[in-house]
């Protein structure tokens, strides 16, 4: 499977964010914003429900496992995303679970191949403003494209390795480095430095 790339910075995340408002309303947002803040798999944050979470508004924080690992994690809710759980539950006030399905008869949480291809809507806007800034590589996005976004975007913001990899949940350091995605930009970049290097003066 192609591995699926990070934003690389905030101005791509808000272009991601705007593009599935836009797109695909206020739940398609919010589930990436979420998905970003509280680095999560996708398959965990459509797990939790609304009682999991008004529960923490008591305490600050809540408490799932981690499907894919068995791990527990801790979610704290800061005030950003308390006001964006706010604002959500006001258009969805009798949803069971956090981002719901509207269709059958079913309560259910939306499916993962639902979100993804929510997120796979977004790659044309930020291959048009990669290519507007000249900046070259591929772009593939998917779900887990937030959570390695929402890491990327605290390193660059100055969080520490040890404390993403805390965040993450990841046994060792080197998976946490790999979700940051700097390697692949500085390969990038290398390529684009042989045009200079082999080319320059010739035709």
């Amino acid at each position: 499977m192609p591995r699926v790339h990070s934003a690389r910075d905030a101005d791509e995340f808000k272009i991601i964010l705007n593009t599935l408002e836009e797109r695909r309303g206020l739940k398609a947002r919010r589930l990436a914003e979420l998905l970003a803040l509280w680095a999560l798999r996708v398959s965990d944050l459509l797990a939790i429900t609304w009682k999991n979470v008004e529960e923490g508004f008591d305490t600050g924080e809540f408490t799932i496992i981690e499907s894919k690992t068995k791990k527990r994690k801790i979610i704290t809710l800061t005030p950003i995303a308390v006001q964006k759980l706010h604002s959500m539950r006001v258009v969805y006030p009798d949803d069971v679970f956090l981002f719901q399905s509207p269709y059958g008869e079913e309560i259910k949480p939306i499916g993962r191949v639902t979100a993804w291809r929510w997120m796979k809507e977004t790659q044309a806007a930020v291959l048009k403003y990669r290519r507007e800034n000249g900046v070259i590589g591929g772009v593939n996005l998917g779900t887990h494209s937030l959570r390695k976004t929402g890491s990327r975007l605290r390193q660059q913001a100055g969080i520490q390795l040890a404390e993403l990899q805390q965040l993450l949940n990841h046994s060792s350091p080197s998976t946490t480095v790999n979700y940051l995605d700097n390697r692949e930009q500085d390969l990038a970049n290398t390529f684009l430095a042989g045009d200079k290097a082999l080319f320059n003066g010739v035709d």
